[in-house]
């Protein structure tokens, strides 16, 4: 149980798309493969590599474009060497022309990409070399290029920042999730994440349900909405379909015909008799059935 995922505005080069084949198929699957990096809070910067599928006619997005993005991550151990792998999940351009001045004042300001994971630790904390920053090892795996692949990444509690002075380290070989920033390479390999939220021992019962406010609606309409309204009132799109309540209920009605490898009698569900003549289907089941109208009904006819 491991994901690793990254999301957050790229720019984008040397767009190329490309055919693939899964291993042992003769399917063909097409790629736009793009040049990108990895901007870290402390102004490093490393390669990667994003692959997104590319569905029929679509072309590669100009050098430039900056797209959000949200990707399964392959972090290898030998970067800066070798680039980080990301397989995208989402891919949404910015639009307008990537070559002018103000494309980019369009663009939130939010230039480091965040990782979101869930994975084990791997070592005991450790403390960095400003002697109170705690740091620790979390291996994640994701399917990324058509295979699982691991990614390590050092996760650290800044302890300049005082919300993490009372937050207990992670124990070793237990399951966490965080999310934070990528803020520098390690030396022993991988990238380091500078945390903005975590939870500990992901898997386990919860001692306690959490009691969760909320907040009141805007009483102006608007296009996205945050809470859903409590007066039971629903939209005109709702309104206009039909309720299923409206339908005819169902009979169940009693059906002669039987299973070949049962004698059990099935009983099926069928809509209300209507009033209407016997039709020829109708009337073959009747002769089947002893004393039914039709079985009477023929004695009293004429014989030839």
């Amino acid at each position: 149980m491991s994901a690793i995922i990254v999301f957050g505005f790229f720019a984008l080069a040397n767009g190329d798309r490309v055919k693939t084949f899964r291993a042992g198929t003769s399917t063909a699957t097409y790629h736009c493969i793009y040049e990108t990096t990895i901007q870290c809070t402390s102004g490093a910067l490393f390669p990667a590599m994003l692959r997104v599928y590319s569905p029929y006619n679509d072309v590669a997005l100009p050098d430039n474009t900056v797209a959000f993005v949200s990707a399964k991550v392959c972090i290898p151990s030998s970067v800066p060497g070798d680039p980080v792998l990301l397989e995208g999940i989402c891919v949404v351009a910015v639009p307008g022309d990537p070559n002018s001045d103000s494309y980019e004042q369009g663009v939130p300001d939010f230039p480091y990409p965040m990782v979101v994971g869930l994975g084990s630790v791997t070592s005991p904390p450790r403390t960095l070399s400003d002697g109170t920053s705690k740091a620790f090892d979390v291996v994640s795996t994701d399917y990324v290029r058509d295979t699982r692949m691991t990614s390590t990444v050092s996760c650290v509690f800044d302890s300049a920042r005082p919300r993490w002075s009372r937050t207990p380290v992670p124990n070793q070989n237990t399951v966490i999730f965080y999310v934070g920033h990528f803020s520098d390479a390690v030396s022993t390999g991988g990238l380091q994440v500078d945390l903005e939220s975590i939870s500990l021992n992901v898997g386990l019962a919860e001692s306690k349900s959490a009691t969760v406010s909320t907040p009141s609606p805007p009483s102006k309409k608007r296009k996205f909405t945050a809470v859903v309204p409590k007066d039971g009132s629903r939209t005109q799109a709702a309104a206009n379909v039909a309720d299923p309540g409206d339908k005819p209920p169902l009979s169940p009605t009693t059906s002669h015909a039987t299973d070949p490898a049962s004698s059990t009698t099935a009983t099926h569900l069928s809509p209300p008799s209507r009033s209407r003549s016997v039709t020829p289907a109708d009337d073959s089941v009747a002769k089947s059935v002893p004393g039914s109208s039709a079985t009477r009904g023929r004695g009293k006819g004429k014989r030839t």
